[in-house]
């Protein structure tokens, strides 16, 4: 496995740039603290709904203390990447998606995305998960868990389809997807196979990172 995935992700050297299924190009890293405002006016840009489902609240602005939460992070219990526009010189934020391992059970840990409107549906999203699926494993995370509104159907159908399993722990819907190192075990759904492709994607893209700034 390279280095870049892994305790040592915020180090890599170069973004991992690919192109998604409709020709956008999109550089993916580590979140870095510098990306602060960049994570703000991606959570301006989303909709109420978007907004809604991802914080479970429609508000506009986060806290300072949010944006130092969501920007300041250690990538070995609390991961996050960032999903950029490679086609814009200044490289606006398109996604994000981090998890956070729990303290109570270490091999598990939460998993958050958020993708601006304009480009939901486009991969984005899927590549997010492939890389936090790749960098759990050698951070011997077992299970990312999801925890979703009842209403966010377009998530929660797209979780199962990658094989998660659905539970309800009071008001809280959980759906908790097993991170297995060979993904020819992720469930031979539509859903499943692009996950699958989008895993192999990044992991090609990783390896040949690796060895260009090795």
């Amino acid at each position: 496995m390279p280095q870049v995935f892994g305790e040592n992700s915020h180090r890599c050297p170069n973004p991992l740039q690919l192109t998604l299924q409709d020709g956008t190009p999109v550089l993916l890293r580590p979140v870095l603290p510098a990306d602060r405002e960049r994570i703000e006016r991606g959570v301006a840009a989303l909709s109420s709904e978007s907004r809604y489902f991802r914080f479970f609240t429609p508000a506009v602005r986060l806290s300072d203390q949010q944006l130092r939460y969501f920007s300041e992070v250690d990538q070995r219990n609390h991961v996050a990447w960032i999903a950029l526009d490679a086609s814009n010189p200044k490289h606006p934020g398109l996604g994000i998606a981090r998890f956070v391992r729990s303290r109570e059970d270490p091999k598990v840990a939460e998993v958050a995305f958020a993708v601006i409107d304009a480009y939901q549906g486009r991969g984005v999203g899927t590549t997010l998960l492939a890389v936090l699926y790749l960098v759990a494993q050698p951070l011997v995370v077992a299970v990312l868990r999801a925890v979703v509104l009842g209403e966010n159907t377009r998530v929660t159908n797209w979780l199962l389809g990658l094989g998660a399993t659905e539970s309800w722990d009071s008001s809280e819907h959980r759906l908790d997807l097993i991170v297995h190192r060979d993904p020819t075990l992720l469930p031979r759904t539509p859903s499943g196979e692009n996950f699958r492709h989008a895993i192999e994607a990044v992991q090609s893209l990783a390896r040949r990172n690796d060895v260009r700034h090795g």
